[in-house]
This record gives C-alpha cells, structure tokens and sequence, in this order.
C-alpha cells in the first residue's frame, strides 16, 4: 500500500513538474546531502521522456553510422583537410604574437589547441572508419536537438532533453542494440565555468549567501547549480536502453577503438 501511495505521488510529481527543474532540485538535493556518487538514472525519468530520448539517440545513430560508411575516399579525403587544419593551429599557436591580437582571454590558446586535438581525433576516426573500424562511442551535440526555435527549445526535442543533458556522451553496444548515456550533469561549461571558479573560491557561508542573493535578488537562475554542481560536485549520468541499434553489415566492430572526443560538429 505504501509503495503504491509513494510511486503515485511520484507520478503526479513528474508529471506535474518538467524534467528540466527535476533533474536541476534533486541534484541540488544530492549536492547538499553528500550524495553526488548517486547517478542520474532511467528512475529519474517517465517513460514518455525516456522514448522520447530513444528517437533522439535512434536518429543521431543512424546519421553517426551514414557518415563513417560513405566511399573510402571520401573519408580520407576529409580525414587530409582535418589534419591540416589541426597544423595549422598549432603554426599559429608556435607564431602567436600578442602584440598582433590586443587583448586575448586567458585560454586563448588554449582553445585553438584543444581544437587542434579535436581535429586529429575525428581525422583518426574518419581514416579507422575507411578501414572497416567504426566507433561506438559518439557526443551527442546540440545540432542533434534540430532547429533553434526559441530559448532553449528545439524542433526535435519536445520533451526539453537539450534543456536537461544538453551535450552528452553515449555509447552502442553494437551486439546487443542498447546504448548508454554517460556524463556528468554539471555546470563546468564554458558558460558557467567562471562563475563556478568564482563560487568555488568563497568560505561555505559566504557561497551560500552569495548564491542565494543571485538566486532571489539578481534573479539568476543557475547561481545554485554553478556553487554546488561543479567541479567534484558533479552528478554522474547512467541511463541505459535497448532499442536494439545494429551496425550496418559492411561495418567492422572494433571494442578496442574508442573515440575520445567524438564529432562534436554533426
């Protein structure tokens, strides 16, 4: 009886409140009761939103696979552009004048190397792939979403997963057909990362009072979420699904490639 009064009130909880500002209070919750090790899971989510997220990754997949199966060639020609692309960056990082730019940010530089790295990891991709070596490790981005059609909202995403996961990691089981879902729920972005800095620097009262002040006073939604979901404060994310995806035949799986960065530009 009282699991059954429980997992009523639950429904109408989750079905009153979107998931968006679920996932937002209850890690909030655990950030405050020390229990970040517990991860997000499918028990967070109805089943409406969990299928919902099942197109999502379906159709992120299926164009995942089409553009590592296209003619030899072609992979390795873009594979050439991307390599000199990352040369490129790094040229410029060894020749960087500041003196040229004025004022630059502090990760300048870092930036454009990062993007260098990103840029030999898909041409390594692209030259496995033309090999029969096809990752099962993807980054879901927001192009994955569809069109912008307002603030936060997407034309493929009814439920608001952008406004919950945004970009996220997960991975095929390429034999059995389930995928993953596996990141961190945080606020380490590039957006937010400054402020969480910032958060991150003051004694436990004064962040506390300084989040709530932006929170009520600055009407800063996010003020909770950049002083206690950053850095080690991080929520782990773990949901899994079997909607039994399959590799084309003419794909070689290999377990021991593992695509680290993904293509983030798909």
């Amino acid at each position: 009886m009282a699991d059954g009064l429980f997992g009523s009130l639950l429904d109408k909880y989750r079905n009153a409140v979107d998931m968006r500002k679920r996932t937002y209070g209850e890690s909030l919750v655990k950030s405050f009761t020390n229990q970040t090790n517990v991860p997000i899971s499918n028990s967070n989510f109805t089943e409406n939103e969990l299928q919902a997220l099942d197109k999502l990754i379906k159709s992120n997949y299926e164009e995942k696979t089409a553009y590592f199966s296209r003619p030899k060639k072609e992979l390795l020609q873009d594979a050439s552009i991307l390599e000199k692309n990352a040369q490129d960056d790094y040229n410029f990082i060894k020749t960087f004048d500041p003196k040229k730019f004025g004022n630059v940010g502090p990760d300048f530089l870092t930036k454009i190397e990062d993007r260098a790295k990103l840029n030999l990891t898909k041409a390594q991709q692209l030259k496995e792939a033309a090999q029969g070596k096809i990752p099962n490790d993807f980054t879901f981005a927001y192009t994955g979403y569809g069109d912008r059609t307002g603030e936060n909202k997407f034309t493929n995403d009814p439920m608001g997963w952008a406004q919950t996961l945004g970009r996220f990691r997960y991975k095929i089981n390429p034999t059995t057909g389930e995928y993953q879902v596996y990141d961190t729920y945080d606020f380490n972005n590039d957006v937010h990362r400054y402020a969480a800095e910032n958060f991150a620097s003051m004694s436990p009262v004064e962040r506390m009072g300084n989040a709530l002040k932006d929170t009520l006073v600055n009407n800063n939604q996010y003020a909770l979420g950049e002083a206690y979901l950053s850095g080690k404060n991080a929520i782990p994310v773990n949901i899994t699904r079997n909607l039994q995806l399959q590799q084309s035949p003419k794909m070689l799986e290999n377990p021991a490639y593992k695509d680290p960065f993904a293509d983030t530009t798909r």
